[in-house]
């Protein structure tokens, strides 16, 4: 089986969540040009176009299930490790990649490929499993099992596994790119957990936190 087979064994809700924390995470600013980079049905893209944030919008996923590729300035079906992007330099705004790094073989030469086609002052919005949390303990050190998952943060899917300090050296490996936040998936839900770190004033922020989201501009 080989990659996107994998990917189409999934259920169609993975592909079709409206990433509210990424959205949430841009912020205010208006007619901006995004690339998202794993699309999936492309809803959060169209959501960020629906809201004005987005004036042109462009799609890129290894899986074809977006079924309303008008709405889109572009969408492209394809490997994002395999050749060249054909975008012009300087070309967008944002580039989204959430949930994606962990999927690829060689994250960082994607990234590498990628900052030529970010406009000098736009941003990476860039979200990451941590598998540094709670439940990945419980699992190996107590049930002693790695077992994979269709999602979550040992989805089948995922080649690379990351801590906050490893995100944060990924993006250090580009001096044109620096890191302007990074912060806990926990700040964007309502639950228990995030309200035990709120609680404990972000003292177990590390275990607690499934995600991180990272925004990073290109200097």
């Amino acid at each position: 089986m080989n990659m996107q087979e994998s990917y189409l064994e999934k259920e169609k809700e993975y592909f079709s969540i409206i990433r509210k924390d990424i959205i949430s995470f841009i912020g205010m600013d208006k007619d901006l040009t995004i690339l998202e980079i794993g699309a999936g049905s492309g809803v959060t893209l169209l959501e960020l176009k629906n809201k004005g944030i987005a004036k042109k919008i462009i799609g890129f996923d290894i899986v074809d299930v977006a079924h309303n590729k008008e709405k889109f300035d572009s969408f492209i079906i394809g490997n994002v490790e395999n050749g060249d992007f054909l975008f012009e330099s300087d070309f967008f705004d944002s580039i989204i990649l959430a949930d994606v790094l962990e999927h690829l073989i060689e994250p960082q030469r994607t990234i590498q490929k990628l900052i030529p086609h970010l406009k000098k002052g736009g941003n990476f919005y860039i979200s990451l499993p941590n598998i540094r949390n709670y439940e990945v303990f419980y699992k190996i050190f107590v049930k002693g099992t790695f077992e994979y998952t269709n999602e979550g943060i040992f989805d089948k899917t995922h080649v690379r596994f990351f801590c906050k300090k490893d995100m944060l050296n990924l993006i250090n490996l580009f001096p044109e790119l620096e890191v302007q936040k990074i912060e806990s998936n926990l700040k964007h839900i309502s639950s228990m957990k995030s309200t035990l770190n709120k609680l404990t004033f972000g003292v177990f922020e590390p275990f607690l936190s499934t995600q991180y989201l990272i925004k990073v501009i290109r200097k």
